[in-house]
């Protein structure tokens, strides 16, 4: 992180100091994220060590999933404070509710990875050929050859290699050379 300086800086040094562009704090000046400062009888604006801890939060909770609009509705707080709390935990738990609904969408995405890299995927010996739009539909099982027999509760089965998930030697009817 770069040092502040105490002393006004101009938008270019602001920058700078922040680890943005100039159009980035120009940017968040249009949004209503930074307030932008009046020209000084030099012509120029001069920012603060203020502004550039409001760009870091920006940034930071841009990170952290929060959009520009609740950025600035949390800027605009200003404070955590007995008034101010339950508006901030309304706003942290609608957005742990929308992580933890992104990490079940990923999850499910990473099991339907798992189960196409699998059925289509390059250790499938089978020959028969499948359209990946019908695969997907059918949420890739149209290219194996059977279904899991293992009897391994939550093994998902090994889809012709060596051995189920679970460990066990494979016992599946899927499997192209048994």
């Amino acid at each position: 992180m770069k040092a502040t300086s105490s002393k006004p800086m101009t938008i270019g040094v602001l920058a700078k100091s922040a680890e943005v562009g100039v159009e980035t704090v120009r940017f968040y000046e249009r949004r209503g994220l930074l307030k932008q400062p009046i020209k000084e009888g030099s012509g120029f604006r001069h920012y603060s060590d203020s502004d550039i801890r409001k760009i870091r939060f920006i940034k930071r909770a841009q990170e952290l999933g929060f959009t520009l609009e609740e950025t600035r509705e949390l800027l605009e707080m200003e404070v955590c404070s007995k008034a101010t709390r339950p508006a901030l935990q309304k706003k942290s738990q609608k957005k742990i509710d929308e992580i933890q609904q992104k990490i079940a969408d990923l999850n499910e995405m990473l099991a339907a990875l798992k189960k196409f890299s699998k059925s289509c995927g390059t250790k499938n010996t089978s020959t028969q050929e499948c359209g990946i739009l019908d695969c997907f539909e059918k949420r890739w099982e149209c290219c194996q050859t059977g279904k899991c027999t293992c009897s391994k509760e939550n093994c998902n089965c090994c889809c012709g290699t060596e051995a189920c998930q679970c460990g066990e030697s494979c016992a599946c009817d899927c499997r192209s050379d048994s």
